[in-house]
């Protein structure tokens, strides 16, 4: 069964989005990566945000790194 009042949360040329149902079904499969299905909105963007603060953590870490060696 279809849950039609869920959210999507997918990776997309290497860009985080969260969609409704009715556009996650107008997407070409195979062009996306399926992260996590959610009840409503406020969940999904809440799981968005804590990746991209992880991606945000690691490009950091690797940057420190980086000046480090000089």
């Amino acid at each position: 069964m279809e849950n039609l009042t869920a959210w999507y949360l997918i990776e997309q040329d290497k860009l985080h989005h969260v969609l409704p149902h009715h556009k996650f079904t107008q997407l070409t499969p195979d062009s996306f990566v399926l992260h996590q299905v959610f009840d409503t909105q406020r969940e999904a963007l809440h799981e968005m945000s804590r990746l991209i603060a992880l991606e945000i953590k690691d490009v950091h870490a690797e940057v420190n790194k980086v000046t480090q060696r000089k």
